[in-house]
């Protein structure tokens, strides 16, 4: 069932992930295995569409080999933008997570069994030792997604990226799959007051080789070049 209008999509959305992250977080509490709870965010995915009447078309996706590992780069203008990648990579991934986050009961132990990292910006030193620590996951087999971004735009751009993600992808010496991500913001704006039924369209770029190590130029290289991909996949100019 379908609550009718923007503002009910909203708390429809928010009372489907809140019921979902619950039961995520009771399952792993009693013990469910890290696969288990990953499953999760697929069941999440593909019952919150219906839900806010939100279509997710995806493109580019069946032509990469899904069974190597990446780091998944991705622009960034909705929280819509969450279950886009969620309802079009076949494999599980987790995310670069906001430290606050892990500070509520039970929901940190979900986050970390789908994979996902706690990461404090504000402490650079910090931050670049979690950085190594999630590097050392992605060489061991995690794939990880990253808005380079930053933080969501206005839905007009590509902003400039930020230089994190592509530390991480040069010390873990695997490649970037750019995903450009276009609609959602038209979905579910910046203000959060409203989700709006309609297409989201993502859109998979080719995989982008990794920077050589301490290799700064190249490190700098690659940043440009997946600021340009992202612009290329998303259908949007690059602005400050």
């Amino acid at each position: 069932m379908i609550l009718d209008g923007p503002t009910g999509r909203l708390a429809h959305a928010w009372a489907y992930t809140l019921f979902m992250s619950a039961k995520a977080m009771r399952a792993k509490a009693f013990g469910a295995s890290d696969e288990r709870v990953r499953e999760y965010t697929k069941e999440w995915a593909g019952g919150l569409r219906p839900r806010i009447d939100v279509e997710v078309r995806a493109h580019g996706f069946d032509a990469l080999d899904w069974s190597r590992t990446y780091v998944i780069m991705a622009n960034h203008q909705s929280y819509l933008d969450v279950l886009a990648l969620y309802s079009a990579l076949p494999r599980t991934f987790g995310f670069i997570a906001k430290k606050e986050l892990y500070m509520i009961p039970f929901f940190s132990g979900v986050m970390r069994a789908i994979g996902c990292v706690p990461v404090d910006r504000s402490k650079r030193q910090e931050a670049m030792g979690m950085l190594a620590e999630v590097a050392e996951k992605v060489r061991a087999g995690s794939t990880i997604a990253v808005f380079p971004e930053g933080t969501r735009s206005r839905g007009d751009r590509i902003l400039p990226m930020k230089k994190g993600p592509f530390y991480l992808t040069q010390m873990a010496q695997v490649e970037t799959i750019p995903i450009g991500i276009r609609g959602s913001h038209r979905l579910m704006p910046r203000e959060n007051t409203a989700i709006w039924s309609g297409v989201i369209e993502i859109h998979a770029g080719a995989p982008i080789p990794p920077p050589a190590p301490h290799d700064d130029a190249a490190r700098k290289a690659l940043m440009t070049r997946t600021r340009e991909e992202l612009s290329r996949l998303a259908a949007l100019p690059m602005m400050e």
